[in-house]
């Protein structure tokens, strides 16, 4: 695919970053009072990858997770509550199940019957040209998987020789496709931001920039996988925080110099807030239900899996007290998020909180905005 022109904008003329296309006009509106608006949904925790950052520790030998039937109940239970929008998450990868693909079996099309756009996560390993055109014909977004224009180092992330080749033809497939071939693009790519790859991330940018593909550059949490590689793969509590601004204060550089679009430099996200809190909830493949995929804080469990026998509806664990904090999540945030300047368009990164100290509501320790130790020549930015 040729690279798309890119529109420049003059100096202080610039334009937010474009977002991934997350809806289409085939969708029900969202109903700003519903307990709501979407849900990410895992199939199972099963993969053909062995990533060093995988926050469920997928294996191809890993639990099956979900029978079709459980997740369509999900997704029924979802609607019900309001939702409009599925995510089919990368607790594995999904394409594993025989059925995602597959006319009238697929979750997607279950999902779009019912007036849900869809969200598909995928290491892209699996896709080729007839799987890429039977998603551009869905109302799906499709996130692939880019950590290194290098394969060598690509390949050592997801633990997988060979991986690299496999992930960029799904990616070509899917822009063969057409999926990013419209504003806003219906392709992301995730990139999780670790010690091999640190110094590769600016021209994967441009890489996604150029071809009208969103990225999704985040920091990781530590947990998984990625608490056990943390000396490998994670900068240290001390240099961290530096390192994630040098490297989003490039990027910014990058997209006003290159590109014409302006953000604020803030985690966890790349040119992008978490705003999941607001909207959210996460359902592992046994029926859990989770703030978020990064904070394993049980809120409740659903009547599928392995635990059906204590399970609840979907709508009375998303409407109980203890949840409801969580769409109010800035009015129990302490510490420096709660004085952040901030503080109403971002409230960092929770799972960074949570693995830190077990507070869901503490400041966010990979932010370079909190106030600098006394006697540091940190400065914020």
């Amino acid at each position: 695919m040729p690279h798309l022109p890119v529109t420049r904008c003059a100096p202080g003329g610039w334009q937010p970053p474009p977002v991934e296309r997350a809806r289409s006009e085939r969708t029900r509106p969202v109903d700003p009072a519903a307990p709501l608006s979407r849900i990410s949904l895992e199939l199972a925790r099963q993969c053909n990858l062995h990533c060093a950052f995988c926050y469920t520790e997928a294996t191809a030998g890993s639990r099956p997770g979900l029978s079709d039937t459980e997740i369509r109940s999900v997704i029924d239970e979802a609607v019900e509550c309001g939702a409009t929008l599925v995510s089919i998450v990368a607790g594995g990868e999904p394409l594993l199940r025989r059925t995602v693909l597959v006319d009238r079996e697929s979750c997607i099309d279950y999902a779009n019957d019912l007036g849900c756009y869809c969200v598909l996560y995928t290491n892209a390993t699996l896709l080729d040209s007839r799987a890429a055109r039977w998603l551009e014909r869905r109302d799906v977004t499709v996130v692939g998987k880019l950590l290194s224009l290098r394969e060598a180092v690509e390949d050592e992330l997801v633990g997988a020789a060979g991986a690299s080749r496999r992930m960029r033809r799904g990616i070509q497939a899917l822009l063969d496709a057409g999926l990013a071939d419209e504003t806003p693009s219906r392709l992301a790519l995730e990139t999780v931001i670790c010690r091999q790859n640190y110094d590769d991330l600016p021209d994967v940018w441009r890489w996604m920039r150029r071809r009208n593909i969103v990225p999704e550059m985040e920091i990781p949490s530590v947990h998984g996988r990625a608490a056990t590689h943390r000396k490998r793969l994670l900068f240290d509590g001390a240099e961290a925080p530096d390192k994630y601004r040098q490297l989003f204060e490039e990027l910014l550089r990058i997209d006003r110099d290159e590109f014409g679009f302006d953000w604020i430099p803030h985690p966890p996200f790349v040119a992008s807030s978490c705003q999941l809190y607001y909207c959210n909830c996460y359902i592992t493949d046994q029926g859990v239900v989770q703030p978020c995929a990064s904070v394993d804080r049980e809120y409740g469990v659903l009547r599928v899996g392995p635990r059906r026998a204590e399970g609840l509806p979907l709508q009375t664990i998303v409407t109980s007290p203890e949840f409801r904090m969580l769409r109010h999540i800035h009015e129990h945030l302490t510490g420096a998020c709660r004085q952040c300047d901030l503080a109403y368009t971002c409230y960092g990164c929770r799972a960074a909180a949570w693995h830190s100290c077990q507070d869901l509501f503490a400041e966010d320790p990979t932010c370079w905005r909190r106030p600098a130790p006394v006697g540091s020549t940190r400065s914020l930015s």
